[in-house]
């Protein structure tokens, strides 16, 4: 059985998917776009779009009821590489010396200027 995650503490899509979803044990959080909560607007910066993109995933993923410890694979789409140290400065402070494994994928556009934008794939619990 497959369980929908939603909260609204992690912002919703605008199209037709989920924010997350739990089954056979493990937990998917669909990629997270780096939205502020309080504006709704897009955050300018690599650094600050990679920390809230990451905040928004782990927000959905403890919905689900897992965890930062949990997390196996992050998939990281970004419409610039030459910002990966942003990326690689955020997944230090949040995963420490247990990072997951991560796939980099270079895009040409995620809409509303949106340099990057952080899917997880975790353990459930």
């Amino acid at each position: 059985m497959i369980e929908i995650i939603k909260t609204d503490k992690a912002p919703a899509s605008t199209s037709p998917v989920s924010q997350g979803t739990k089954g056979a044990g493990m937990v998917f959080i669909g990629g997270q776009m780096p939205r502020d909560m309080s504006t709704g607007k897009i955050v300018e910066g690599a650094v600050n779009q990679a920390r809230l993109s990451l905040e928004h995933c782990i927000t959905i993923l403890r919905e689900a009821g897992s965890d930062v410890e949990d997390v196996l694979l992050a998939v990281v789409y970004m419409t610039d590489l030459s910002e990966k140290d942003a990326v690689n400065l955020v997944f230090s402070e949040v995963f420490g010396n247990r990072p997951p494994t991560r796939n980099l994928v270079e895009v040409s556009d995620i809409g509303e200027g949106t340099i990057v934008e952080i899917a997880l794939t975790a353990i459930a619990h």
